[in-house]
């Protein structure tokens, strides 16, 4: 769908949207001017391939607006939505627009929201006025966001749990089952330095495949799910790193304890072992 706004010429600087081509409105431009000024995401999809200004869109009940000026994408319609077609118009008296003044300050916010109050009681005394914080005002789109990423980290850390278990319970019963072996390899006269390397590398292989095969069906479902992210990137280098560093660890105590113990015991009761 379409989304826009009707913005006074100060809103891109106090919002910090920066006019990357193009000129933002002017003081004398109203509602009844024709420039419009659209986001990157929007000439992109509108015009591929070519320049956004000075082009020409039409709206149903045929009024022509001319592109002045393209902004810089930036969370203006939903949070985590960048990809709206979104357009700018310039401020005048339409009766029937909710009016939010956004106010740039520095210093004690009692204070300022006591002036702003003040100010517009100058002006007209019975019109309501409601002055809070931007992050206040967001809080609200943002707590459900946030209670779905607590919730997504818990789970994924309870994931990380469960399977830093079942990789130590597998690779760890798999050495201890190989005390025989090892019994045999050390009467036969191999060092402890040989059967430790060979126990960790055949212990590891499958666990590095493993991670390799996760690392790539993460690598998809990030690039599934990067529409969703606003200023992240969907493949997150410590994320991909960190977590088959850690099972790789966990697969290397895991094989190293029990061979480590093996390795001690007597070689004749090593071949006794069932």
């Amino acid at each position: 769908g379409i989304e826009y706004n009707h913005v006074s010429p100060e809103y891109f600087s106090v919002v910090g949207v920066p006019i990357v081509r193009g000129r933002g409105f002017l003081p004398g431009e109203t509602h009844d001017s024709p420039g419009v000024v659209v986001t990157e995401s929007t000439a992109r999809r509108l015009w591929p391939d070519e320049d956004a200004l000075a082009k020409t869109l039409r709206e149903s009940r045929g009024r022509e607006y001319s592109v002045i000026g393209v902004a810089r994408d930036a969370q203006v319609a939903h949070l985590g939505d960048v990809h709206t077609t979104y357009l700018y118009f310039p401020a005048g008296t339409q009766d029937n627009l909710r009016v939010y003044v956004l106010v740039r300050y520095a210093g004690d916010f009692p204070a300022t929201a006591k002036g702003i109050r003040n100010v517009v009681q100058s002006l007209d005394a019975d019109l309501p006025v409601d002055v809070t914080k931007l992050e206040d005002y967001l809080e609200v789109w943002r707590q459900p966001s946030r209670i779905v990423a607590a919730l997504s980290g818990a789970l994924g850390a309870l994931a990380l749990l469960l399977a830093s278990i079942g990789v130590y319970g597998v690779v760890s019963y798999s050495v201890s089952r190989r005390v025989h072996e090892i019994g045999v390899r050390m009467a036969l006269g191999a060092d402890g330095g040989e059967i430790m390397n060979l126990v960790l590398r055949q212990a590891m292989r499958p666990v590095l495949v493993g991670g390799l095969v996760g690392v790539a069906g993460c690598a998809v479902v990030s690039w599934v799910l990067s529409s969703m992210l606003f200023g992240l990137s969907p493949h997150d280098p410590i994320a991909f790193i960190s977590v088959p560093l850690f099972l790789l660890v966990v697969a290397l105590v895991a094989s190293y304890i029990p061979a480590r113990r093996a390795m001690c015991v007597d070689p004749i009761v090593a071949l006794r072992y069932e």
